[in-house]
């Protein structure tokens, strides 16, 4: 049996990001540790290629596929009516359940997990009583046919959950709530173990932004047309769904970790107890920085500007290439990178790609894909970050360690990364400056600032350095973790 078993959803080991690297650092600093995965992901197409060598101290992976479905027979054999009053809890109010009530219908679930029948959950009377009694509580001038592939899509995947071969831990230590906070409480009550909650960023904040923006959710006709800042019937739907698994692990965690003041207070908010809530910074390896900043030629030429991170739509890597094209018309040698994996959401990079060619910034903007960013840091005189969301973005740390200022937008803690969170660190300097989202102006006018004032340049490059050195040191983070698991296990 291992000490901790990780439950992480949509990254490590398959897919590349900030959450994955933490976690492998996590793992990697602990080695008397031995640990276990439950990793959720789509489906099993994520999990051909793992982007980590797993350490020597994790024992035993499970994934658990929310997509991939096995009717195995026509007709089911048993019925388990209870699994539709556990679906009530994300479609309901959960406040109302007791909680003696909830346990002991979720362990009855868990106990009798080897027993429920995918059939049964997708083609039984009781689905269609439990989908009945659903879509008459709710707005009923939505069409039935749109309703039931919204109830199946939202339901399935939590069969699955249930359905998980669960690995017994002392502790379940789950890095985001979601599908991940839900298999965490389900394990924590079938092994009567304990269960520790690390949120990044506020997945029901992120699920708001990527829901309001989906054009894969139907509107009527009706909603679609409203001149009106309000969402329609089933993007409400989904944003109760999701909100349900965050108070359901807000629930059941005995202590809950966050990056920063910010995310303590949407936790608060989402009905997270202030009391479980503890705040623990990221942080890096110093020592693993401090001789590209020793190296860094300050009296070059300064024309590389990167973006690191994921292509995806969250971090809005349109905006970026926008106010490339604003940035070359005053410095028409600068080079832009866009160093991250672009495999997650392939049509959103090819419209990136596309919008590069658009704007005749081929000469200009290169995509490298996945590399090793430590090698590029040296090349690299400016960090841009347009995102809608972020958490506490390790980009920004490693790059201040090297010296590397960054224009990024004011979301997630990135003011406190780069103006200071306490008084003594505010004294230190800003190292970068801070711009509205979907501003590309904004943007390039932070960039040029940068890049020609080199007052300006070498004073937030100090200030970074300095910052990190003192406050975001990951040895800090990994003692505060090991101090945690050191009391529940």
């Amino acid at each position: 049996m291992s000490d901790v078993c990780l439950v992480v959803e949509g990254s490590y080991p398959y897919i590349r990001g900030g959450v994955s690297e933490w976690v492998h650092r996590l793992i990697t600093d602990m080695p008397d540790l031995q640990f276990s995965l439950l990793s959720i992901m789509p489906s099993q197409s994520y999990t051909r290629e793992e982007n980590y060598r797993i350490p020597n101290n994790v024992e035993s992976i499970v994934n658990v596929y929310l997509h991939d479905y096995q009717f195995k027979d026509r007709f089911f054999k048993k019925r388990t009516p209870e699994l539709f009053d556990f679906f009530d809890i994300f479609y309901g109010d959960i406040d109302k359940r007791p909680k003696e009530e909830l346990e002991k219908l979720l362990l009855k679930l868990m106990n009798n997990r080897g027993g429920i029948d995918l059939s049964y959950a997708f083609s039984s009377r009781d689905l269609w009583n439990s989908m009945l009694k659903t879509y008459n509580s709710g707005d009923t001038s939505t069409t039935f046919l749109d309703f039931f592939w919204n109830y199946r899509f939202t339901f399935l995947p939590l069969v699955q959950l249930i359905k998980t071969n669960i690995p017994p831990a002392p502790l379940y230590h789950t890095i985001s709530t979601g599908y991940a906070g839900v298999l965490a409480s389900l394990a924590k009550i079938k092994f009567n173990s304990n269960m520790l909650l690390t949120e990044h960023g506020i997945y029901t904040k992120e699920r708001r932004i990527e829901i309001a923006q989906a054009t894969w959710l139907y509107e009527s006709e009706e909603e679609s047309m409203k001149a009106t800042s309000s969402l329609g019937f089933f993007k409400n739907w989904w944003i109760r769904y999701f909100g349900a698994m965050s108070k359901l692990a807000y629930r059941y965690a005995d202590q809950i970790t966050t990056l920063y003041e910010g995310n303590k207070l949407y936790q608060i908010s989402d009905g997270a107890d202030p009391q479980k809530i503890s705040v623990i910074p990221n942080g890096v390896v110093v020592n693993q920085f401090r001789e590209i900043a020793q190296n860094r030629d300050i009296s070059r030429k300064r024309r590389t500007v990167a973006y690191i991170g994921r292509v995806v739509p969250i971090k809005d890597v349109k905006t970026f290439i926008k106010a490339c094209k604003l940035i070359v018309q005053k410095i028409p040698d600068a080079e832009f990178l866009l160093i991250g994996p672009q495999e997650e959401e392939s049509q959103y990079y090819q419209e990136c790609a596309d919008m590069v060619n658009m704007l005749g910034l081929e000469k200009n903007v290169k995509f490298t894909g996945h590399v090793n960013v430590t090698d590029h840091f040296p090349k690299i005189d400016l960090i841009v970050l347009t995102s809608i969301s972020e958490a506490q973005p390790l980009v920004i740390l490693e790059g201040a360690a090297c010296g590397i200022p960054v224009v990024t937008t004011d979301v997630g803690s990135c003011r406190e990364l780069v103006e200071g969170r306490t008084d003594e660190d505010k004294e230190l300097g800003k190292s970068g400056l801070l711009t509205s989202f979907h501003a590309p102006g904004e943007t390039a006018a932070a960039v040029i600032n940068l890049l020609t004032d080199d007052v300006l340049y070498n004073k937030m490059s100090e200030a970074g350095i300095s910052r990190v050195e003192q406050y975001y040191n990951v040895a800090d983070m990994v003692n505060a973790y090991k101090t945690i698991y050191g009391h529940y296990i």
